[in-house]
């Protein structure tokens, strides 16, 4: 009897480990995946940014070029007035 208790215990043991050592890969893998999916945040979030400062650099240039368009638009008509 003591053999058939002895391989019993040796199978709970046997499987509990086999449990423990799947969540732990288990575990892994989603360390892994977190890992993952906050590099691509943290790319995203850079990019945002970047994408901010050229919209606003875009906006300034608009500006510029839209008061340039005014000066010339007036020196034409300085021209066309003149005698």
């Amino acid at each position: 009897m003591p053999n058939i208790d002895k391989t019993f215990e040796n199978e709970i043991s046997s499987s509990r480990d086999q449990e423990i050592y799947q969540l732990k890969k288990n575990m892994a893998i989603k360390v892994e995946e977190v890992q993952a999916l906050y590099l691509e945040v943290k790319n995203i979030r850079k990019l945002e940014e970047d994408h901010q400062q050229t919209n606003g650099r875009l906006r300034l240039e608009n500006k510029h070029l839209k008061q340039q368009i005014k000066q010339l638009e007036a020196e034409q008509e300085d021209l066309l007035n003149y005698p």
